[in-house]
């Protein structure tokens, strides 16, 4: 789980990641398809909607670290959306080095080593919550 300073910094560097929604929204996946070309057959041709509602997600999450319950259900919304895509478990760690990579990528020197752990914090909570709500394989 967070401590109160990671779920600080991650809310306060949202207001730079909003800042460059767009780019970082296709940075994602090009980051995602290096790291696990696998995955590509999983998502559509046209990455530029998928990756702005991934965007939006993320900063849905990230705004909703102070409300556990709230972020509980939304993960539970999302964990069964991507079950009935074919989600696996394996395919979360993958995920997440792509996005610490695009932060890493976006936020340039503001992504300091105690920033970066804190994001890896949330994200390791959101997926360890998508994969026991999901009952992914």
């Amino acid at each position: 789980m967070l401590d109160d300073r990671q779920r600080q910094l991650v809310a306060e560097s949202l207001t730079l990641v909003r800042a460059s929604l767009l780019p970082a929204s296709s940075q994602f996946y090009d980051n995602l398809f290096a790291l696990a070309p696998e995955l590509r057959r999983m998502f559509r041709t046209d990455l530029a909607g998928q990756g702005m509602r991934f965007m939006t997600t993320l900063t849905m999450v990230a705004e909703l670290l102070d409300e556990p319950e709230e972020l509980g259900r939304e993960i539970d919304g999302l964990a069964q959306a991507h079950r009935g895509i074919g989600v696996r478990t394996e395919h979360f760690a993958p995920v997440g080095s792509a996005l610490l990579v695009t932060l890493g990528e976006t936020l340039g020197p503001a992504f300091t080593c105690e920033l970066r752990e804190a994001w890896r914090a949330a994200y390791d909570a959101f997926a360890a919550r998508m994969i026991e709500s999901g009952g992914f394989s």
